[in-house]
């Protein structure tokens, strides 16, 4: 899948991600946006999750795993 190369594409894809399964770390989650062909530093993914509002929450096991608030 490649995305857009905007902020806004970018944003929609992280939501995708987060609430496709459990993502614990900003690496793995830069780690499936570069398999869709967006690279992105960790600067910028720290600032894109802190602009969606997303919070750390206990996962299915447990540990905490990134989430984004519904709409």
């Amino acid at each position: 899948m490649t995305v857009p190369r905007t902020k806004s594409a970018r944003h929609r894809r992280i939501v995708e991600l987060l609430e496709r399964g459990p993502v614990r770390t900003q690496d793995e989650l830069r780690a499936l946006l570069e398999a869709d062909g967006l690279t992105v530093t960790q600067a910028t993914l720290s600032r894109d999750l802190d602009e969606l509002g997303a919070v750390k929450v206990p996962g299915p096991d447990g540990e905490p795993v990134y989430a984004v608030p519904g709409e």
